[in-house]
């Protein structure tokens, strides 16, 4: 019994590791490419909003009567500002920003194209031979907030398969060890003394005690010495 009991067990835990192992193996390489899957669709929004917003800006720069002059756009209403933006010109002077902007963490313009800081994730642009250059920057926190968003939800159902996998498993090996079981459990029976008796709790016939059987021929044979003792006696009277 303790054998059927450990073949079950090494065949439960081995199953188990080879599942929590691929569900790792699985959950790792759906995180991989669900990250970079991400970075290429916030890189595109980071890039198309700093397209549209310099072609509005350079239009309403180039309008102003005062040259220099730091612009501050308010919000139509309160919400999060994930991307916010400079528009700088050739000295590094600010010419318009976003609301939520905050210019200490927008490096120097270096080059078009996207660059990142130890907080944020950067695109700029330039028009009008570089006179005009625009920033936007993104929170890397946001990428890493939305990042586990989406892993959980995609690691949640395959831990639950994981677990209903699981429970199958030891479901099934434990009805497929069942017969195992009971033979091992009529062998054991077998192998103790008094389990041969029969149903009333008597020895079977084979092992019944033969010493009524034995009584009846020794009768007989004293029954037949007397005789002869007697047909003797007669002879000699």
């Amino acid at each position: 019994m303790r054998s059927a009991r450990s073949l079950q067990a090494m065949l439960g835990l081995s199953l188990r590791i080879v599942l929590t192992v691929l569900w790792l193996l699985a959950a790792a390489v759906t995180a991989v490419i669900v990250r970079g899957e991400m970075d290429e669709v916030f890189d595109s929004a980071l890039r198309e909003t700093a397209e549209r917003i310099l072609p509005l800006a350079v239009t309403e720069i180039v309008g102003r009567e005062d040259e220099g002059v730091t612009q501050r756009l308010a919000p139509i209403r309160e919400h999060d500002e994930f991307f916010t933006y400079l528009v700088r010109d050739a000295e590094g002077r600010i010419l318009l920003q976003s609301h939520a902007a905050v210019p200490a963490l927008f490096p120097p313009y270096s080059r078009p194209g996207f660059a990142e800081t130890a907080t944020h994730r950067l695109y700029s642009d330039a028009v009008l031979g570089g006179t005009i250059r625009i920033t936007v920057a993104e929170p890397l926190a946001h990428r890493t907030s939305v990042a586990r968003e989406i892993q959980v939800g995609l690691g949640l159902p395959l831990l639950i398969v994981l677990l209903v996998a699981l429970a199958a498993i030891v479901l099934a090996v434990r009805i497929s060890l069942a017969p195992l079981r009971r033979f091992r459990t009529r062998l054991g029976n077998a192998g103790r003394p008094g389990s041969v008796r029969g149903s009333r709790g008597q020895p079977p016939h084979g092992d019944r005690p033969a010493g009524g059987d034995l009584e009846r021929p020794s009768g007989q044979v004293a029954r037949g010495l007397r005789g002869r003792a007697q047909l003797r006696g007669q002879c000699r009277a």
